[in-house]
């Protein structure tokens, strides 16, 4: 078996097994700009999951700096404000390593003046990984939109485009774009308030980012297995009861 077979299938198990009994981390990536716009928002996801799903993630939300740690994590979250950092040719080695050994890097575009500055950094860094590959919109009949929530729509605090992109290899998105602030929909103060309002669809709006994330770091975990729809009255149920 080729090295980079039996590395993927290797990452893929160590998934599975993660999701069957290990604890699920949030690995947020440390990077020399803005990394952590809304440090309150992941433990309140991480909470909804376990109240709302079969994973057991960890209580707090883990912080790592590029470079050999990152493979301790299958689920890498990457954010900045303006655009991207440059990193690394060693750090794009990494990330090209983690990816292409079965993790998933969400990238989330925290804001948006209306420039694609931030768009536009994506694509360079995405292209570094993976010479002459572009994003491209993921399909919204993708198994993402099925991997728990049924056909959630694409929304996070901002509704800046109706689309996931992504970067795909052997039918398996390696990185997965957001461009709505999804993780800004989270965000809470102490007092437990949302610290931001959805635009422009208010609370229906944050309730499908709380969908689109579910099924994100579900697909993170299971891959492109979950194409039935045998689990839709009990997600319902617990949707309702939340």
């Amino acid at each position: 078996m080729k090295k980079n077979k039996f590395l993927l299938l290797t990452a893929l198990l160590a998934n599975l097994l993660l999701a069957s009994g290990d604890k699920f981390q949030f690995c947020v990536v440390k990077h020399s700009g803005f990394y952590n716009p809304h440090p309150t928002a992941y433990e309140n996801a991480l909470r909804f999951i376990t109240s709302t799903t079969s994973i057991d993630p960890s209580v707090e939300h883990s912080e790592v700096e590029v470079g050999p740690d990152i493979f301790g994590y299958p689920f890498l979250y990457l954010t900045a404000k303006g655009s991207l950092p440059d990193f690394t040719k060693e750090e794009i080695g990494f990330f090209s390593s983690h990816l292409n050994s079965g993790g998933l890097l969400l990238i989330d575009e925290a804001e948006n003046f209306g420039l694609e500055d931030f768009y536009v950094s994506v694509n360079a860094f995405a292209g570094q990984i993976f010479p002459g590959r572009v994003l491209e919109k993921i399909p919204q009949e993708d198994v993402i939109f099925k991997s728990f929530y049924l056909m959630p729509k694409v929304a996070g605090r901002l509704v800046v485009s109706p689309y996931l992109y992504g970067l795909e290899k052997d039918g398996r998105w390696l990185i997965i774009y957001s461009r709505n602030d999804l993780m800004g929909a989270w965000a809470k103060d102490t007092l437990g308030r949302f610290l931001y309002r959805c635009q422009p669809g208010g609370e229906p709006q944050r309730m499908e980012a709380v969908k689109l994330t579910v099924n994100l770091i579900m697909y993170s975990l299971t891959g492109s297995y979950k194409q039935d729809i045998i689990h839709k009255e009990f997600i319902e149920r617990k949707l309702k009861s939340w």
